[in-house]
């Protein structure tokens, strides 16, 4: 297995891969976990431990939560093709509420982004070289920056928030790149270490560099990183050459002592800190302990004492910080971060990419192509390998007919293809590029050409060795296969996708991320078609730039869900090999010959609003319920603000009607000049308006609309610190529902309760005779009767309209639709069931069949989504819906264009944030909902009584919550259908667990 290499010699082949455009990008589809999706480079926290920054070269940068690991904000500079935007260095004021991230740039650009709205503010531009290390000083008011190079530091300062900054001073006295740059605790001096070999310190007590001291200091060739330890006596010095640390005096640069570095013979221990108290010192790097894992490095006594360490990464740690409350933070390669508790216990938030690098021989593929195999580690640690088949849109059990690569055939032999330089064809080397090295190798079938995956690129060669084609990959290149059909280069990169190259000419047709939990994952062309699971269609998105001094937006793919939302286009691309053709065999209307459709579309004209909240701040507290609400709304031109909409703690939130009206007619609305200009091609505008809000912490997401969609919602987190009054909770959050238990007071206090309301529609004897069901209105009723368990239990009283068979027709279920709405409270929960036939039209529009439905009229005879889904998004309090309707049976006779049952769009689109709804589904993708005489019930339905009733509560708390009920139905549906039907649960953002069932 190949690990990233010394954080030197990664910096070195990233400067030297290729030159630096001199343009900001056009729109770009980006891949977005929710977490970094390649190395992390630089990390920073705040004095008091509350936020954590991390930068990585996905270009973007994170904000973290130290409390608990949720991601706050990501941070988008403008960014270009090729390494342009990768982000190297990182650093946040003591305050934690400025932020400054750099790297490679077109002008070296040092960017600066207000921490709580993600907004940036200023930059810096014009800098010699790519920026290497950002430090803020201990009052926040000086920046020091390392560069690449032989350009050495520069210092710039601020007396306000870094809207404004001006270059106090520079020295580029330097023989090489500086990595490591660090003020003393006082402020007054300031350390740099660099690979020439010295260690400098300045002082800068007159915000001017003077040249105190340069040594060479012994233990390494190459000072990579310096740590002052907290008060101020010492600094430790890191190398990149070896696993050594030197501590020195700090105030003369005059050695002091070396901690023993023990078990630590290789790699390098390049990232250093002390703890809070300055009792040790901690390090760590490229350095791996015996089990395998990268490790780190403790030594007691301020490094004179004893060593002990523990392990801590699969990847190189790049960065280490010390919390005030005894935690270690740390950033590393995998991409992840987390922190060591004082107890050793770790805590690691990863980036939920798959890792290709293991598992060489599993990378395989189907006889066509379209379905590959990639090795990873089950829940038990144990290696497993995992199939999936995009044509399909399915997670599949690897073929024994699925073929691994290999590097010999007939008169064709590779050597020396991993990890060398120097790849080597019937024993004559391939050229490769300056510091690109060969990774993976595979040969074609019957010895008719081979692939080389490389740190750069993906080659084809042909049969005599002469290269075909070569293609710009966007990570390295951790395996690669071909079709046994000769039709597509495969290949697995390091940025956790899978992508499909026409093995013709190279040109990309399709990629594909699978999350690692094995649920989510999406697929999309270059051109942003894609299918997805119910969760995944937000694993990517377009970036769009907005200019040189302005962040870059994000748009998930969900917010373009309407135009390109296309699994038969995708399944059409991997039968074809051809987009074009593709997208005329799926096409409803005939295309022009030169379809606008092949191009990459004008995302920019095409986005929803950008909502930023300006006041009041995240994370800030508020003593009184009348707090005055900042808006800023950006859109494309010719896209005017529609609305804007509000949800608080996961529940629907009334704007005052006054807010809504100024969006609808354009009073009051002003430019806020503290902000950034709007770019060319948009507007922007600001809101204020005073709202009340619940006497508790609160959650707040607010979304504005125009002709595109709906925006990403804008979060900000406010905590209550004034008294509490009574009973002021619960006409906004739902009472009890959003407690974490239900307390005996709770039961008894009968009035602050939540009512149930339940809408339970179930159909088994349709008017046409043809599609007829079991226990689809059973289902409904047996449903029904176990929420009615809880009537003067979790739920002050439940009330439920049943609707089977004869009375569940196509008024029946739009008047019980409005009964619900009609009903609900802010404080209440609605739970709406589905359970009969459900059916995707030729459009793609999704239909409810009611008992009376006539397929030959459907649009005038079935319950179309957009009814469901209005109702349900409008709900005041919490709402739920389940819905089993996949069953199999062609529905709409022979002879008819092709339709699905596929609910995957509407668990989708409900679940989104700006609908708000938790979203259970009998099963995924195209799998079949299953019943059966031998269970009574669909087995779906099964497993949801079942877990109501009490054995979802498998610690025994006395209570069933929705995500208890989730892992329950999720598991009982599997284990009773031997893994043919997978149900899904998906919750939307914003949206805490709360108990759904008390159990008896």
């Amino acid at each position: 297995m190949r690990l990233l290499k010394p954080l030197l010699a990664l910096v070195v082949w990233l400067c030297a891969s290729g030159a630096a455009t001199a343009q900001i990008g056009a729109p770009a589809l980006r891949i977005d976990t929710g977490a970094h999706g390649a190395a992390i480079r630089a990390m920073d926290v705040d004095a008091v431990g509350r936020y954590a920054v991390t930068a990585s070269e996905d270009k973007t940068a994170r904000v973290w939560s130290l409390s608990d690991g949720r991601l706050l904000q990501t941070l988008r500079p403008p960014v270009g093709s090729g390494n342009d935007g990768k982000l190297f260095a990182a650093g946040i004021t003591p305050d934690g509420e400025v932020i400054a991230v750099g790297g490679w740039s077109p002008e070296n650009d040092v960017y600066f982004f207000n921490r709580a709205t993600g907004v940036m503010v200023q930059r810096i531009t014009g800098l010699p070289n790519t920026i290497t290390h950002l430090s803020f000083s201990p009052n926040g008011q000086m920046l020091a920056i390392g560069l690449w190079g032989k350009n050495g530091v520069r210092l710039f300062g601020t007396s306000s928030a870094w809207r404004a900054s001006q270059e106090l001073d520079a020295d580029s006295k330097y023989d090489g790149e500086v990595y490591g740059v660090q003020f003393s605790p006082d402020g007054k001096r300031f350390a740099s270490a660099s690979v020439d070999g010295q260690v400098r310190l300045y002082d800068v007590s007159t915000k001017r560099f003077k040249l105190l001291q340069s040594v060479r200091p012994a233990g390494g060739s190459l000072p990579f990183s310096v740590a002052h330890s907290p008060d101020g006596r010492w600094l430790a010095v890191g190398f990149s050459d070896k696993p050594a640390v030197t501590v020195l005096n700090a105030e003369t640069l005059a050695f002091a002592y070396s901690p023993q570095a023990g078990s630590a013979v290789e790699g390098s221990l390049n990232a250093l800190a002390w703890s809070a108290d300055g009792r040790e010192l901690l390090a760590a790097g490229t350095w791996k302990r015996a089990d395998g894992r990268h490790g780190l490095k403790r030594w007691s006594e301020g490094g004179r004492g004893v060593a002990s360490d523990s392990s801590l990464s699969g990847n190189s740690v790049v960065t280490l910080r010390a919390l005030a409350d005894g935690r270690v933070a740390f950033g590393a390669a995998d991409p992840a971060w987390g922190w060591v508790a004082s107890n050793a216990g770790i805590q690691t938030i990863p980036s939920g990419l798959v890792d290709f690098r293991d598992g060489r021989t599993a990378f395989r593929l189907s006889p066509n192509g379209s379905a590959v195999a990639y090795g990873t580690k089950a829940a038990s640690g144990n290696p497993d390998t995992v199939g999936f088949d995009p044509r399909n849109a399915a997670w599949t059990s690897p073929q024994p007919n699925w073929t691994a690569a290999k590097q010999a055939a007939q008169g064709l032999q590779l050597t020396d293809w991993f990890d060398s330089a120097t790849p080597r064809f019937n024993g004559r080397v391939l050229p490769l590029t300056d510091n690109e090295v060969s990774m993976t190798a595979a040969t074609a079938p019957m010895g008719g050409g081979f692939v080389l995956g490389t740190t750069f690129y993906l080659r084809s060669y042909k049969a005599d060795g002469t290269l075909a084609w070569r293609v710009a990959v966007p990570a390295t290149t951790w395996q690669v296969n071909l079709s046994a059909d000769g039709r597509w280069v495969v290949a697995g990169f390091g940025d956790g996708t899978i992508r499909w190259f026409r093995a013709r000419d190279g040109v990309e047709m399709l990629a594909l991320l699978p999350h690692a939990d094995q649920k989510r994952w999406v697929a999309w062309t270059p051109q942003g078609y894609y299918s997805a699971s119910p969760g995944g269609e937000d694993l990517f998105g377009w970036q769009v730039n907005r200019g040189a001094a302005v962040s870059a937006d994000f748009f998930p793919g969900s917010r373009f869900r309407a135009n390109f939302f296309r699994p038969d286009l995708i399944t059409a691309v991997l039968d074809t090999a051809d987009l074009e053709a593709s997208l005329r065999s799926t096409s409803q209307s005939v295309l022009p010959p030169s379809s606008p459709l092949i191009s990459v579309p004008q995302i920019e004209a095409k986005t929803p609003p950008v909502v930023t909240v300006l006041s009041p701040r995240d994370g800030a507290s508020f003593a009184t319920r009348e707090v005055v609400l900042s808006v800023s709304v950006r859109t494309p031109a010719g896209a005017p603000p529609v609305s804007l909409r509000a949800r608080l703690n996961g529940n629907n939130f009334e704007l005052p009607l006054a807010l809504a009206n100024q969006w609808a007619t354009g009073r009051n609305l002003v430019v806020d000049a503290a902000e950034p200009a709007p770019a060319a091609g948009t507007g922007q505008t600001r809101y204020e308006q005073r709202v009340t809000l619940p006497a508790q912490d609160v959650e707040l997401m607010l979304f504005a609309d125009n002709k595109n969609g709906y925006s990403t919602p804008a979060v900000v987190r406010l905590k209550w610190s004034g008294t509490v009054a009574p009973n002021t909770t619960a006409p906004v959050t739902g009472a009890s529902a959003t407690r974490p238990t239900v307390s005996a007071a709770d039961a008894a206090d009968a009035a602050f309760r939540p009512a149930l309301y339940v809408l339970a529609v179930g159909i088994s004897k349709y008017k046409n005779a043809g599609i007829q069901l079991q226990f689809a209105s059973k289902d409904a009723s047996d449903f029904a009767n176990v929420f009615k368990l809880q009537d003067k239990q979790l739920y002050r009283k439940v009330e439920v309209k049943l609707l089977t068979d004869e009375n569940a027709k196509r008024d029946d279920i739009l008047d019980g639709l409005e009964w619900i709405r009609r009903e609900m409270t802010s404080r209440d929960v609605g739970v709406v069931f589905m359970a009969g036939h459900g059916i995707n039209d030729s459009d793609g529009v999704y239909y409810y069949l009611p008992q009376d439905t006539d397929p030959d009229r459907l649009k005038r005879t079935g319950v179309i989504f957009t009814e469901i889904r209005n109702t349900l998004a409008a709900l005041p309090g919490k709402a739920l819906f389940f819905v089993d309707t996949c069953h199999s049976g062609n529905v709409l006779g022979t002879g008819r264009r092709a339709v699905s049952n596929d609910l995957t769009a509407v668990v989708n689109e409900l679940s989104s944030a700006e609908n708000g709804v938790i979203v259970f589904a009998a099963s995924t993708g195209r799998q079949v909902a299953q019943e059966s005489p031998e269970w009574g019930n669909g087995v779906f339905t099964k497993a949801v009584v079942e877990g109501m009733s009490g054995q979802a509560d498998l610690s025994r708390t006395g209570r069933v919550t929705h995500k208890m009920l989730d892992l329950y139905v999720s598991e009982r549906v599997k284990a009773l259908t031997r893994g043919t039907q997978s149900p899904v649960t998906i919750v939307p953002q914003g949206i805490s667990d709360f108990p759904v069932a008390i159990t008896r």
